[in-house]
Protein backbone atom coordinates (compact mmCIF):
# COMPACT_ATOMS: atom_id res chain seq x y z
CA UNK A 1 0.00 0.00 0.00
CA UNK A 2 2.87 2.28 0.59
CA UNK A 3 4.91 1.80 -2.59
CA UNK A 4 1.15 2.38 -3.96
CA UNK A 5 0.72 5.60 -2.53
CA UNK A 6 4.62 6.54 -3.45
CA UNK A 7 4.23 6.31 -6.60
CA UNK A 8 0.94 6.74 -7.49
CA UNK A 9 1.70 10.31 -8.51
CA UNK A 10 3.92 9.13 -11.32
CA UNK A 11 1.40 6.66 -12.81
CA UNK A 12 -1.39 9.53 -12.82
CA UNK A 13 1.18 11.88 -14.51
CA UNK A 14 2.26 9.43 -17.36
CA UNK A 15 -1.64 8.64 -18.02
CA UNK A 16 -2.24 12.26 -18.20
CA UNK A 17 0.47 12.88 -20.27
CA UNK A 18 -0.39 12.85 -24.13
CA UNK A 19 0.45 9.76 -26.28
CA UNK A 20 3.05 10.66 -29.16
CA UNK A 21 1.91 9.14 -32.26
CA UNK A 22 3.50 5.74 -33.29
CA UNK A 23 4.96 5.31 -36.87
CA UNK A 24 3.78 2.12 -38.81
CA UNK A 25 7.07 1.05 -40.85
CA UNK A 26 7.08 1.53 -44.47
CA UNK A 27 9.55 -0.87 -46.77
CA UNK A 28 11.75 0.99 -48.71
CA UNK A 29 11.18 4.83 -46.70
CA UNK A 30 14.83 5.16 -46.17
CA UNK A 31 15.61 5.15 -49.72
CA UNK A 32 13.42 8.06 -50.50
CA UNK A 33 15.24 9.47 -47.55
CA UNK A 34 18.79 8.46 -48.73
CA UNK A 35 19.84 11.45 -50.61
CA UNK A 36 20.73 14.24 -48.56
CA UNK A 37 19.89 16.87 -51.47
CA UNK A 38 16.20 15.89 -51.50
CA UNK A 39 14.07 18.52 -49.27
CA UNK A 40 10.93 18.19 -51.13
CA UNK A 41 8.91 14.50 -50.83
CA UNK A 42 5.73 15.33 -52.26
CA UNK A 43 3.02 12.40 -51.94
CA UNK A 44 0.19 12.13 -54.46
CA UNK A 45 -3.16 10.79 -53.53
CA UNK A 46 -7.05 10.47 -54.27
CA UNK A 47 -8.85 12.13 -52.17
CA UNK A 48 -11.24 10.89 -49.51
CA UNK A 49 -9.88 8.12 -47.93
CA UNK A 50 -8.73 6.61 -44.45
CA UNK A 51 -5.71 4.70 -45.16
CA UNK A 52 -4.33 7.54 -47.67
CA UNK A 53 -3.99 9.77 -44.99
CA UNK A 54 -3.05 7.60 -42.07
CA UNK A 55 0.12 6.18 -44.34
CA UNK A 56 1.04 9.96 -45.16
CA UNK A 57 1.32 10.77 -41.36
CA UNK A 58 3.31 7.64 -40.83
CA UNK A 59 5.74 8.69 -43.75
CA UNK A 60 5.67 12.19 -41.44
CA UNK A 61 6.83 10.30 -38.38
CA UNK A 62 9.03 8.34 -39.93
CA UNK A 63 11.17 11.25 -42.00
CA UNK A 64 11.17 12.77 -38.40
CA UNK A 65 13.24 10.84 -37.19
CA UNK A 66 15.93 11.46 -39.26
CA UNK A 67 15.42 15.29 -40.70
CA UNK A 68 13.56 18.45 -39.12
CA UNK A 69 10.24 18.52 -41.03
CA UNK A 70 7.77 20.78 -42.21
CA UNK A 71 4.71 19.29 -43.86
CA UNK A 72 2.64 21.03 -46.46
CA UNK A 73 -1.18 20.16 -47.37
CA UNK A 74 -3.09 20.94 -49.93
CA UNK A 75 -5.35 23.60 -48.20
CA UNK A 76 -6.36 26.92 -48.87
CA UNK A 77 -3.91 29.32 -47.37
CA UNK A 78 -7.05 31.56 -46.37
CA UNK A 79 -6.61 29.00 -43.63
CA UNK A 80 -3.34 29.41 -42.27
CA UNK A 81 -4.08 30.88 -38.92
CA UNK A 82 -6.61 28.23 -38.14
CA UNK A 83 -3.91 25.93 -38.80
CA UNK A 84 -1.65 27.34 -37.02
CA UNK A 85 -4.28 28.06 -33.85
CA UNK A 86 -4.79 24.67 -33.90
CA UNK A 87 -1.24 23.40 -33.82
CA UNK A 88 -0.37 25.45 -30.85
CA UNK A 89 -3.39 24.34 -28.79
CA UNK A 90 -3.80 21.82 -26.42
CA UNK A 91 -6.43 20.41 -28.93
CA UNK A 92 -9.37 20.45 -26.40
CA UNK A 93 -12.85 20.70 -27.06
CA UNK A 94 -12.46 24.41 -27.30
CA UNK A 95 -9.71 24.44 -29.65
CA UNK A 96 -11.61 21.56 -32.10
CA UNK A 97 -14.62 23.83 -31.77
CA UNK A 98 -12.92 26.74 -33.58
CA UNK A 99 -10.56 24.40 -35.81
CA UNK A 100 -14.65 23.33 -37.34
CA UNK A 101 -14.83 26.61 -37.87
CA UNK A 102 -12.53 27.44 -40.43
CA UNK A 103 -13.72 27.05 -44.20
CA UNK A 104 -12.09 24.06 -45.42
CA UNK A 105 -14.66 22.15 -43.25
CA UNK A 106 -17.68 24.13 -44.08
CA UNK A 107 -17.59 25.15 -48.42
CA UNK A 108 -19.58 23.56 -50.72
CA UNK A 109 -17.69 20.91 -52.14
CA UNK A 110 -16.74 18.16 -49.72
CA UNK A 111 -13.90 16.50 -51.87
CA UNK A 112 -12.00 14.37 -49.56
CA UNK A 113 -9.77 17.17 -48.22
CA UNK A 114 -12.76 18.13 -45.44
CA UNK A 115 -12.71 14.61 -44.45
CA UNK A 116 -12.73 12.93 -40.94
CA UNK A 117 -9.92 11.27 -42.08
CA UNK A 118 -8.18 14.65 -43.01
CA UNK A 119 -9.10 15.96 -39.24
CA UNK A 120 -7.73 13.14 -38.10
CA UNK A 121 -4.55 13.65 -39.46
CA UNK A 122 -4.42 17.30 -38.58
CA UNK A 123 -4.94 15.79 -34.58
CA UNK A 124 -2.08 13.57 -35.28
CA UNK A 125 0.16 16.10 -36.66
CA UNK A 126 -0.84 18.71 -33.77
CA UNK A 127 0.50 16.02 -31.19
CA UNK A 128 3.78 15.84 -33.14
CA UNK A 129 4.33 19.47 -32.98
CA UNK A 130 3.44 19.22 -29.25
CA UNK A 131 6.02 16.46 -29.12
CA UNK A 132 8.93 18.85 -31.42
CA UNK A 133 8.80 16.07 -34.06
CA UNK A 134 7.61 18.63 -36.46
CA UNK A 135 8.11 22.36 -36.75
CA UNK A 136 4.88 23.67 -38.55
CA UNK A 137 2.08 22.62 -41.46
CA UNK A 138 1.44 25.05 -44.18
CA UNK A 139 -1.33 25.31 -46.60
CA UNK A 140 -0.53 25.52 -49.56
CA UNK A 141 -3.66 25.66 -51.99
CA UNK A 142 -2.97 29.60 -53.19
CA UNK A 143 -5.85 32.32 -52.83
CA UNK A 144 -3.87 35.34 -53.87
CA UNK A 145 -4.78 36.13 -57.55
CA UNK A 146 -6.37 38.95 -57.99
CA UNK A 147 -7.42 37.27 -61.93
CA UNK A 148 -8.10 33.53 -62.76
CA UNK A 149 -4.71 32.30 -63.24
CA UNK A 150 -3.99 29.73 -66.02
CA UNK A 151 -3.41 26.48 -64.99
CA UNK A 152 -0.16 26.72 -64.85
CA UNK A 153 0.20 29.83 -62.75
CA UNK A 154 -1.78 28.53 -60.37
CA UNK A 155 1.02 25.15 -60.21
CA UNK A 156 3.53 27.55 -60.15
CA UNK A 157 2.02 29.22 -56.88
CA UNK A 158 1.39 25.96 -55.42
CA UNK A 159 5.01 25.20 -55.78
CA UNK A 160 6.34 28.95 -54.72
CA UNK A 161 4.50 28.08 -51.12
CA UNK A 162 5.72 24.57 -50.93
CA UNK A 163 9.34 26.05 -51.61
CA UNK A 164 8.75 29.00 -49.06
CA UNK A 165 7.71 26.19 -46.15
CA UNK A 166 11.61 24.68 -46.65
CA UNK A 167 12.98 27.76 -46.23
CA UNK A 168 14.47 26.72 -43.01
CA UNK A 169 16.45 23.92 -44.24
CA UNK A 170 13.63 21.46 -43.00
CA UNK A 171 12.79 18.65 -45.24
CA UNK A 172 9.05 19.18 -46.56
CA UNK A 173 6.49 16.42 -47.06
CA UNK A 174 3.16 17.30 -48.77
CA UNK A 175 0.28 15.69 -49.35
CA UNK A 176 -1.55 16.87 -52.59
CA UNK A 177 -3.71 15.36 -55.34
CA UNK A 178 -2.08 13.34 -57.45
CA UNK A 179 -2.40 15.58 -60.40
CA UNK A 180 -0.65 17.98 -58.87
CA UNK A 181 2.42 15.35 -57.76
CA UNK A 182 3.11 14.82 -61.01
CA UNK A 183 6.86 16.12 -62.54
CA UNK A 184 5.49 16.01 -66.02
CA UNK A 185 3.51 18.27 -68.40
CA UNK A 186 0.16 17.10 -68.60
CA UNK A 187 -1.95 17.55 -71.82
CA UNK A 188 -5.43 18.31 -71.24
CA UNK A 189 -6.34 22.28 -70.65
CA UNK A 190 -3.68 23.11 -73.22
CA UNK A 191 -1.21 21.48 -71.40
CA UNK A 192 0.62 22.77 -68.42
CA UNK A 193 3.39 21.89 -65.87
CA UNK A 194 1.77 20.21 -62.69
CA UNK A 195 3.01 21.25 -59.11
CA UNK A 196 5.51 19.39 -58.25
CA UNK A 197 7.55 19.56 -62.15
CA UNK A 198 8.12 23.16 -60.81
CA UNK A 199 10.31 22.06 -57.90
CA UNK A 200 13.63 21.61 -57.98
CA UNK A 201 14.50 18.11 -59.64
CA UNK A 202 17.49 17.42 -57.48
CA UNK A 203 15.97 18.01 -54.38
CA UNK A 204 12.44 16.59 -55.11
CA UNK A 205 10.93 12.66 -54.57
CA UNK A 206 7.61 12.44 -55.79
CA UNK A 207 5.30 9.46 -55.31
CA UNK A 208 2.00 8.24 -56.42
CA UNK A 209 -0.35 6.89 -53.90
CA UNK A 210 -1.85 3.56 -55.19
CA UNK A 211 -4.29 1.31 -53.08
CA UNK A 212 -5.42 -2.09 -53.82
CA UNK A 213 -9.03 -1.06 -55.01
CA UNK A 214 -11.20 0.34 -52.83
CA UNK A 215 -13.22 3.53 -52.24
CA UNK A 216 -12.76 7.28 -51.55
CA UNK A 217 -14.80 10.22 -51.09
CA UNK A 218 -14.69 12.84 -53.58
CA UNK A 219 -16.80 14.98 -56.27
CA UNK A 220 -17.44 14.40 -59.76
CA UNK A 221 -19.02 17.23 -60.65
CA UNK A 222 -21.23 19.76 -58.39
CA UNK A 223 -21.71 19.97 -54.69
CA UNK A 224 -24.38 17.07 -55.19
CA UNK A 225 -21.74 14.41 -56.95
CA UNK A 226 -19.75 14.46 -53.71
CA UNK A 227 -20.03 10.38 -52.34
CA UNK A 228 -18.41 7.34 -51.76
CA UNK A 229 -16.33 6.55 -54.77
CA UNK A 230 -14.93 3.62 -56.30
CA UNK A 231 -11.06 4.60 -56.56
CA UNK A 232 -9.73 4.74 -60.09
CA UNK A 233 -7.54 1.83 -62.04
CA UNK A 234 -7.32 -1.37 -61.56
CA UNK A 235 -6.85 -2.96 -58.08
CA UNK A 236 -2.84 -3.42 -57.16
CA UNK A 237 -2.15 -5.92 -54.73
CA UNK A 238 1.31 -4.75 -53.65
CA UNK A 239 2.82 -5.12 -50.06
CA UNK A 240 2.94 -1.88 -48.04
CA UNK A 241 6.29 0.07 -49.00
CA UNK A 242 7.87 1.90 -51.69
CA UNK A 243 8.84 1.20 -55.39
CA UNK A 244 11.37 3.93 -56.61
CA UNK A 245 11.82 4.70 -60.77
CA UNK A 246 15.33 4.51 -62.27
CA UNK A 247 13.35 6.77 -65.10
CA UNK A 248 13.44 10.70 -64.59
CA UNK A 249 11.05 10.81 -67.13
CA UNK A 250 8.14 9.49 -65.85
CA UNK A 251 5.22 11.18 -64.04
CA UNK A 252 6.61 10.31 -60.40
CA UNK A 253 9.33 9.44 -58.67
CA UNK A 254 8.08 5.84 -57.80
CA UNK A 255 4.62 4.57 -55.61
CA UNK A 256 4.29 4.33 -52.76
CA UNK A 257 2.04 1.16 -52.27
CA UNK A 258 -0.77 1.28 -49.57
CA UNK A 259 -1.16 -2.67 -49.31
CA UNK A 260 -4.37 -2.44 -48.99
CA UNK A 261 -7.42 -1.20 -49.97
CA UNK A 262 -9.16 2.30 -49.43
CA UNK A 263 -12.43 3.06 -47.37
CA UNK A 264 -14.06 6.32 -48.42
CA UNK A 265 -13.92 8.83 -45.29
CA UNK A 266 -17.20 11.19 -45.02
CA UNK A 267 -17.36 15.01 -44.35
CA UNK A 268 -15.84 16.15 -41.21
CA UNK A 269 -18.80 17.75 -39.77
CA UNK A 270 -18.09 21.59 -39.24
CA UNK A 271 -19.39 23.40 -35.36
CA UNK A 272 -23.17 23.77 -36.64
CA UNK A 273 -22.86 19.79 -37.62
Amino acid sequence: MGLFTAFSPLLMAAAAAPAEPACAPIAGWEEVLADDAVRFVILGEVHGSNEMAAIFADAVCLTAQARPVVVALEQGEVDQPAIDAFMASDGDAEAKRAFLGARMWNGPMKDGRSSEAYFRLFETLRQMRHAGRIASVVAFEPWRFETQPTPDEYEKAMADLVQAAGQSGATVLALVGNIHAMRTEVQWQGGYMPMAGHLPPAATVTLNLVADGGESWNCQGGPDSCRANASPGPPQPHQRGVELSADNGEPFSGVLYLGSSTTASPPQLGPAG
